[in-house]
């Protein structure tokens, strides 16, 4: 039963909105008929033509399944240009600065506690015969967390390194994170 508070994602969307929402979200490639279970829409032939319009604009991929059908993919390229537009319109670029002193600083850490140079050092470790089970489980959160912290920080340093070039689109703007229009426009 559901609680008549909460409303399903997908009142008020189309059949092809529902389409757009699961296939820009897809973190693996996808039949035409996982995107229309998803979507909650009864027509195949809907889901696929919202997926091929998909594709033509650019925003997701097609590609050959290992069963010879069809399945569409994320546009990776495209989410990380998303990502670092994001970065430069919601933050000032010493926010910026800001976020990457707070990674490198937990990253320091990290060196500093398991005496190590590296994440690949860390890595090293994680067979060392004195090494407890919890000892190894929290090294490998570690390193789960120091990887997402690197790509983190390269989405930030590009972020810096457009952001400039990004705000200047913008003639008459007063490059504030908060300009009216954003870049992404």
């Amino acid at each position: 039963m559901t609680d008549p508070g909460l409303e399903s994602w997908t009142d008020g969307l189309s059949s092809r909105e529902r389409v757009r929402e699961i296939a820009t979200t897809l973190t693996r490639p996808r039949s035409v008929e996982w995107v229309r279970e998803q979507a909650q829409i009864s027509s195949w032939q809907t889901a696929k033509d919202e997926l091929e319009m998909l594709v033509e604009f650019g925003q997701i991929h097609d590609i050959e399944g290992d069963d010879g059908n069809t399945k569409y993919a994320p546009n990776y390229q495209l989410r990380y240009f998303n990502e670092v537009t994001e970065l430069i319109n919601d933050h000032s670029r010493e926010e910026l600065r800001e976020e990457i002193a707070t990674i490198q600083a937990e990253i320091d850490e990290w060196k500093t506690e398991f005496d190590i140079e590296s994440r690949d050092d860390l890595e090293s470790t994680l067979t060392d015969d004195d090494l407890t089970s919890e000892a190894i489980q929290e090294r490998n959160r570690v390193l789960r967390q120091w990887e997402t912290y690197e790509d983190n920080k390269r989405l930030l340093k590009h972020a810096l390194e457009l952001y400039d070039d990004a705000r200047s689109l913008y003639p008459g703007q007063d490059g504030s994170p908060n300009s009216s229009m954003p870049l992404s426009q």
